[in-house]
């Protein structure tokens, strides 16, 4: 009875030992720890693009665990922000239609934020009449940021050009926004170039792929 019990203990303490497996490691940090590159086969992980045609789930190797290195997966619905994110806004009882440096909340350092639809209802286009062809008021809207605190936000900047509210009424914006995770976002740079007399050019730092 001695002996069995000895070789169950010994049994547990040798697989305890081997819980965590080292591949060009002798101390591995996770139950499968390996240093240096790694080839799977036989299409266990896709790496062709192609069009997407459903629900796609993101994996991705975090830095920001410990140890560095947990190949995570994103399920946007198991959380509330997603790699691209839309947010509607309303904004009612605008005078004159200017809004000025409104914080969206949003952090500079997590967020990248862009308008991406801008309507101010209630308004009455102005129109100039001495060009050939009659112009209307235009739509203007940037994103800036504000300082509140010791953090940074994006702000949001509208106005539209040229235009009153109707029997000088306040008016209603409607916008929507695209919020991007800052983690998840490359910055192609910037370009800089010119364009002819017929207004045109072409980008020279389209990235490959998107050409």
């Amino acid at each position: 009875m001695k002996k069995i019990i000895t070789f169950l203990f010994a049994a547990c303490t040798c697989f305890y030992t081997k819980a965590q497996v080292g591949i060009n490691t002798k101390t591995p940090q996770g139950t499968l720890d390996v240093v240096g590159g790694t080839l799977i086969e036989s299409y266990v992980i896709d790496t062709v693009n192609s069009y997407a045609s459903g629900n796609y789930y993101l994996l991705t190797r975090s830095k920001d665990t410990n140890p560095i290195g947990k190949v995570k997966l994103l399920d946007i619905a198991l959380r509330n922000v997603a790699p691209v994110n839309t947010y509607n806004i309303t904004l009612k009882n605008v005078n004159q239609d200017d809004v000025v440096n409104l914080n969206t909340g949003l952090e500079t350092s997590k967020y990248i934020v862009a308008i991406t639809g801008a309507v101010f209802t209630d308004a009455t286009p102005g129109i100039n009449t001495t060009t050939s062809i009659k112009s209307f008021g235009a739509y203007s809207t940037e994103v800036t940021s504000v300082t509140d605190g010791e953090k940074t936000y994006n702000a949001i900047n509208l106005s539209f050009q040229g235009a009153g509210t109707t029997s000088a009424q306040n008016g209603t914006w409607s916008l929507t926004l695209c919020v991007y995770e800052k983690a998840l976002v490359k910055d192609w740079g910037t370009y800089t170039g010119g364009v002819n007399s017929s207004f045109t050019g072409v980008s020279t730092n389209t990235p490959l792929g998107l050409q």
